[in-house]
C-alpha cells in the first residue's frame, strides 16, 4: 500500500489538480491489491499409470481425471516507485514484474478414478501410490504453463489493464514494459 501511495504522490507532483484527482482515483483501485490476477484457466488432465513390472504376474493400470484451477498475473510486491517514469507530455512508462502463477488449486472433489484394472497376483494402487501419481500430474500441469500460453495471456491482459487504468487517469501515451526475467 505504501508503494502505491508513493507512486500517487509522484504522479500528483507532475500534474495539475484535476489530473491529480484522476490519477489518485486510478491508483486507488489497486492500492490494496497485493496481486493482480489477469487470467484464470481451468486445466483438465488425465494421469495414466501402467505398472507392468516384468517380474510380477498380472497387470496394474489406473487412469485419473482431474481439474486444476490456475490464476496468473502480476505480483505487486515487486513493484516500486522507480518502476514508473512520467514525461512532461502526459506520457508514462510503467515497468511491471513478470507475470507468474498466483494460485494453483486441484481440489479433491475434482479428481476421479476413470479406469482401474488389476489382474493376476497384483494389488490395487494404495493411497500413497495414488497421491504420488497426483503429485506428478500437478507437476506436469505446472510444467505446461508456457505451452498452454497462460503466462503469455497474463502478460497481455496486464498490459491492457494498466493501459486502460492510466489512460483513464489522463495519460495520453502509456507504455507498459516488463522487468527482465530472472534466470532460475
Amino acid at each position: 500500500m505504501k508503494k502505491i501511495l508513493l507512486i500517487i504522490a509522484i504522479l500528483a507532483s507532475c500534474s495539475c489538480s484535476s489530473e491529480q484527482k484522476r490519477i489518485e482515483e486510478a491508483f486507488a483501485k489497486i492500492e490494496n491489491v497485493a496481486q493482480i490476477g489477469t487470467v484464470e484457466y481451468t486445466v483438465t488432465k488425465l494421469i495414466i499409470a501402467d505398472d507392468d513390472a516384468f517380474y510380477k504376474m498380472g497387470e496394474r493400470k489406473i487412469i485419473f481425471s482431474c481439474k486444476a484451477f490456475v490464476k496468473a498475473g502480476i505480483d505487486m510486491k515487486d513493484f516500486t516507485a522507480q518502476d514508473v517514469k512520467i514525461g512532461n507530455d502526459k506520457s508514462v512508462i510503467v515497468t511491471l514484474p513478470q507475470p507468474k502463477v498466483l494460485s494453483f488449486n486441484m481440489p479433491a472433489e475434482q479428481i476421479k478414478v476413470e479406469f482401474s484394472k488389476v489382474s493376476g497376483l497384483r494389488t490395487n494402487f494404495n493411497a500413497e501410490e495414488r497421491n504420488e501419481l497426483l503429485k506428478q500430474g500437478e507437476a506436469n500441469i505446472m510444467g505446461d504453463m508456457e505451452r498452454l500460453g497462460i503466462l503469455k495471456d497474463a502478460k497481455q491482459n496486464a498490459v491492457v489493464f494498466f493501459q486502460t487504468l492510466l489512460a483513464g487517469a489522463g495519460f495520453d501515451n502509456v507504455v507498459i514494459n516488463f522487468k527482465e526475467q530472472k534466470e532460475a
